[in-house]
């Protein structure tokens, strides 16, 4: 059923996924949370992987313009545009370095529930 705010039954009646540490089955909603937390960020991985290899391949188109108009080309423009590639590849380098970080978490947390229905305290829901 479906809980609105025009319901007659209020939702705190109900189990709610993202109610922390109520109810019987927690670690299993959790772990399933974990879950989907970890897909959605291997997602976000391989999008940002993707849009540091668009700035890589821009980088290289940049070259080639600068070595084929370098002579029409003023320095300041050329060491501008590089530095703004470097630094937006470092920014992308480093929002991958910590969602990385922060995946390398989540399996570990999920590792640790995981360890917690196996010694028998709940049961896994599939």
């Amino acid at each position: 059923m479906l809980i609105t705010k025009r319901s007659r039954r209020p939702s705190s009646q109900f189990d709610s996924r993202f109610r922390e540490g109520s109810g019987v089955d927690f670690p299993v909603r959790h772990f399933l949370r974990c879950r989907e937390d970890l897909f959605s960020g291997v997602v976000h991985v391989a999008l940002l992987a993707a849009f540091l290899g668009v700035l890589v391949a821009f980088g290289r188109t940049l070259a080639a313009f600068f070595s084929s108009h370098g002579d029409q080309v003023d320095g300041w423009l050329r060491f501008g545009a590089w530095t703004l590639l470097v630094l937006f590849c470092l920014s992308v380098l480093r929002r991958l370095y910590y969602k990385v970080a922060e995946l390398r978490a989540l399996r570990r947390e999920m590792r640790e529930l995981k360890a917690t229905f196996r010694h028998g305290e709940i049961p896994p829901e599939s």
